[in-house]
């Protein structure tokens, strides 16, 4: 089946996990069901739809084209937000009503239904990633530099993690949001997030199955996945800190190139609703499917 005329650039599954959102180098944004129909949301002849993020509600999705971020609704409504820089990273709040737009400068919050800025937070190091936590309280970006930052948003307190060696290019919750887990070091980072505090004062759990980077994180209903540079993955139990190697190479105990430059890594992934089943998308073009035990 084939939906985009050219390349498709982001690629994400509904809450509900019924559909797939995808966007791509031919200006389109389209939703497709498991029978293989297709909506399209959105058309920019011209346009590369680079960045995209699904309203947690189900209400719709916002997406990235050039200097302008386009939220689109179900209903057929549109609201265009354009930031004070190009955007790299969009993220709504749990109940759809708030956008945060990370871009060059930091970050821009915006009203979902109008398009109204509420804040502009900035941050150096350039954003590529963004991830609300705790309830919406907690601003959490990966950096370029690379390392991770983020904000209280009650009270503007920044703080700021180091130590990883590639750009945090994902990041997510558990299912209970008490932990974000993130992408860019040599192991899966997974940052405690306390009440009130979030990672602050808190040291990261550290869970390496593997010689390399990891690449890709994705959670749902107590399982975690982890994505490589060597183009596996693995299963953890974060409560055990066991693993379970699910596809690709297993793990090796020597590597004979630099875990950066690999062009084999696990770029993004999903967890059936079942938690039985996932999906993966590799750098190098492939694409495919597995079962959990």
């Amino acid at each position: 089946m084939k939906v985009h005329a050219g390349a498709m650039l982001t690629m994400q599954a509904s809450p509900d996990r019924s559909t797939i959102w995808t966007s791509g180098d031919d200006g389109r944004l389209v939703e497709t069901d498991a029978s293989g129909h297709m909506h399209e949301h959105l058309t920019l002849p011209r346009k590369w739809l680079d960045s995209i993020a699904l309203d947690p509600t189900g209400d719709g999705a916002a997406v990235a084209a050039g200097q302008t971020v386009y939220i689109i609704r179900r209903s057929g409504k549109q609201v265009d937000v354009r930031p004070p820089r190009g955007p790299t990273a969009l993220a709504f709040t749990r109940d759809g009503q708030e956008l945060a737009v990370a871009h060059g400068g930091g970050v821009s919050l915006y009203e979902a239904e109008t398009g109204t800025k509420v804040q502009d937070i900035p941050c150096a190091g350039g954003p590529v990633s963004i991830c609300y936590g705790q309830e919406d309280s907690f601003l959490f970006v990966g950096l370029s530099e690379p390392a991770l930052a983020g904000w209280r948003l009650a009270d503007g307190q920044a703080f700021k993690m180091g130590g990883y060696p590639a750009k945090p290019r994902q990041l997510c919750l558990n299912d209970t949001g008490t932990v974000l887990l993130t992408s860019g070091g040599p192991a899966l980072l997974a940052w405690p997030l306390l009440p009130g505090k979030g990672p602050m004062g808190q040291s990261a759990g550290v869970y390496r199955s593997r010689l390399g980077l990891a690449t890709s994180v994705a959670a749902l209903n107590g399982r975690t996945l982890v994505g490589w540079s060597d183009g596996g993955i693995d299963e953890v139990d974060l409560a055990t800190g066991q693993f379970k190697h699910v596809h690709g190479p297993r793990p090796r105990q020597q590597l004979l190139e630099d875990p950066r430059k690999m062009r084999r890594s696990i770029i993004d992934m999903a967890l059936h609703p079942s938690s039985a089943r996932f999906c993966f998308v590799g750098e190098d073009g492939t694409f495919g499917h597995g079962w959990l035990n």
